[in-house]
């Protein structure tokens, strides 16, 4: 039996493929050097959480994927498909905007996109609709997720407590904290299941691109494979404060607490992919191509239409950072903060000092701030302003998820509820952002919003479109992040919310 040498392998790959494998090896190579800072903000976030540790994999998983139907492609033959830079143009646009207002995962997904376009444009339609699912699967290099976290917090105690309840126990919820007659137990980040949920995702699209060749068998697995792992993370929340709590709190308190959790997800993971076996679908019979002189040559890729076709794409990937810079320099942000407050005192309103509430906003990357009390009735109202100047991407963002209210574990402050108000002013309503923190000795309550020129708006999106519009057109008005806070008793709330709905008012109809 004659062994085939790696160079005899090689030897007999058509020159065509050479050449396009050594352009696609080029052009992401170019990306990873025009995009340098997006591609290591990838690798960061990879390396510092154990959630998107799997982004190391998915190039690799994508590279196997292709190789395990190459069957599919051995008669097939690159050719460039022009419109594809199309995509390209439009995924840089996208990835320009992203830069421009600091949207992260906005940038990452861009330059993924663009990479793609750019593999598309090398290969042709035809070979990009053969691997057009592991192409897609680079997306998932993308860490994303951090805003489902709030919600499956929110899921996973509510299961939690209606399950203790089921079973008998009495429990005494507050917040994501809740209590039981043997111990309390608090839902923090870690307990939201995004971990499960996430590899759950990334397990079950490969499983489903592999084990089926119907398109709809794929999608339920794959919507499965998302709603699975959040009703089993409520179970294993269940089910750890069970064992901790018939253990007299001394199982499932420490490191075996994530080690029952791991190990009750593998089990369902392995249980949800063996019933998935049961419709796998058979390989589909590989069509063989008859080769005969009849056949027309394939034509071949000259060197000049390589050498065009990366240089389209290098102009299409470069002239994106390059307007980005100039844009940026050309930006000017006033750092003006709202200072005239004399209508206030006509709605009695005046200025305090500052009481000892033991809390006050802290933001990073602030330029310039202000905090003002006022007093009614002998009622106090905070004031507090934050303009972060000229963005810098996660160091100093007016819109950003890092900018909260309370610090990660904090040993005073816990947050109990998060909702939605607003503030009624002439003829206009504004809905802003409200939460209520607690300490030992007393709640506050918290209403926020953002301030883009001459708008008023608590939707973070849409204070990022404003954002864009204004550096886009040179518009030096402020951008602020606007705060009102007030002490209230564990049960007047209302109290408070009425209070600073009342002051609020007041301050927009001087303000707007």
């Amino acid at each position: 039996m004659k062994t085939i040498t790696i160079s005899e392998s090689i030897k007999q790959i058509p020159d065509i493929w050479k050449k396009t494998l050594v352009s696609i090896l080029a052009v992401t190579i170019l990306s990873l050097f025009i995009f340098f800072d997006t591609w290591t903000s990838i690798e960061a976030i990879w390396a510092r959480s154990k959630t998107y540790t799997h982004g190391y994999i998915i190039a690799p998983i994508s590279i196997w994927l292709i190789w395990s139907k190459r069957h599919h492609l051995k008669n097939l033959y690159p050719s460039p498909y022009w419109p594809a830079l199309i995509a390209i143009v439009a995924s840089g646009f996208l990835w320009l905007t992203a830069n421009l207002i600091n949207v992260l995962v906005v940038q990452q997904y861009a330059t993924l996109l663009m990479l793609i376009a750019a593999y598309w444009l090398i290969l042709g339609s035809e070979i990009t609709k053969k691997i057009i699912f592991p192409l897609g699967f680079l997306l998932l290099m993308v860490p994303v997720g951090e805003s489902l976290i709030p919600p499956l917090m929110e899921y996973t105690a509510s299961f939690t407590v209606a399950m203790l309840r089921l079973t008998g126990l009495s429990v005494y919820r507050e917040g994501m904290n809740f209590s039981l007659t043997s111990g309390s137990w608090s839902v923090v980040e870690a307990c939201s299941g995004i971990s499960y949920l996430i590899a759950s995702i990334t397990l079950g699209l490969v499983y489903a691109y592999v084990t089926y060749t119907s398109y709809w068998k794929r999608a339920v697995f794959f919507v499965v494979s998302c709603i699975v792992p959040i009703i089993a993370n409520g179970f294993r929340a269940y089910m750890i404060v069970m064992i901790g709590h018939l253990s007299g709190m001394k199982l499932a308190v420490g490191v075996d607490h994530i080690l029952y959790g791991a190990v009750f997800f593998g089990i369902v993971i392995m249980l949800l992919f063996y019933i998935g076996s049961f419709w796998k679908d058979p390989e589909p019979e590989e069509t063989s191509v008859e080769v005969t002189a009849n056949i027309a040559p394939v034509k071949v890729h000259h060197k000049p239409q390589f050498a065009s076709l990366f240089a389209t794409i290098i102009l299409s990937f470069i002239i994106w950072p390059v307007t980005s810079s100039y844009l940026t320099n050309q930006q000017q942000t006033g750092t003006t903060l709202l200072k005239d407050f004399s209508l206030l005192e006509q709605h009695n309103w005046k200025p305090s000092d500052a009481p000892v509430w033991d809390w006050q906003p802290e933001f990073k990357g602030v330029v310039t701030e202000s905090q003002n009390f006022f007093i009614k009735n002998n009622a106090v109202i905070g004031l507090y302003q934050a303009n972060f100047g000229k963005e810098t991407q996660g160091s100093a963002e007016l819109v950003n998820s890092e900018n909260v209210l309370i610090r990660h574990k904090d040993p005073i402050w816990r947050l109990i509820d998060t909702s939605l108000s607003k503030i009624k002013y002439r003829n206009e309503s504004l809905t802003v952002d409200q939460s209520i923190i607690r300490s030992r000795n007393r709640d506050i309550v918290i209403q926020r919003w953002y301030l883009i020129g001459s708008t008023h708006t608590a939707n973070p999106y849409w204070a990022k479109l404003l954002q864009l519009l204004k550096r886009i057109s040179a518009d030096d008005s402020p951008e602020l992040q606007i705060i009102l806070y007030t002490q209230a008793s564990h049960q007047q709330h209302e109290t408070a919310k009425n209070l600073l709905a009342d002051f609020g008012a007041s301050l927009l109809n001087k303000n707007f």
